[in-house]
């Protein structure tokens, strides 16, 4: 992805637990949400590394990836995504 790029995708926000038969299983289409947008930023964050106070945050849904993709979504508002929680992406 590249910085003016046109995006859609689906976010894993998380996942539900569950259990079949015994079988413990992870939802993640439960709390998967889909976004439309421009990317407006990548960042490596290996190259500009998070804020003390961004690792200290204790409710992250998931895990960090390398790079955060800021995405200027089709309703105005600006949001970041960790780019390997962002799944069936379409660039244009």
């Amino acid at each position: 992805m590249k910085i003016g790029s046109k995006v859609s995708f689906t976010y894993l926000k998380g996942s539900s637990d569950g259990n079949v038969g015994g079988v413990l299983t992870k939802d993640y289409a439960s709390k998967a949400e889909s976004y439309n947008g421009e990317v407006v930023d990548v960042r490596d964050i290996s190259k500009q590394p998070l804020s003390s106070e961004t690792l200290r945050y204790g409710n992250i849904k998931g895990e960090r990836s390398k790079q955060l993709v800021t995405v200027e979504l089709e309703d105005g508002f600006t949001k970041a995504f960790y780019d390997g929680r962002m799944v069936g992406v379409d660039v244009s």
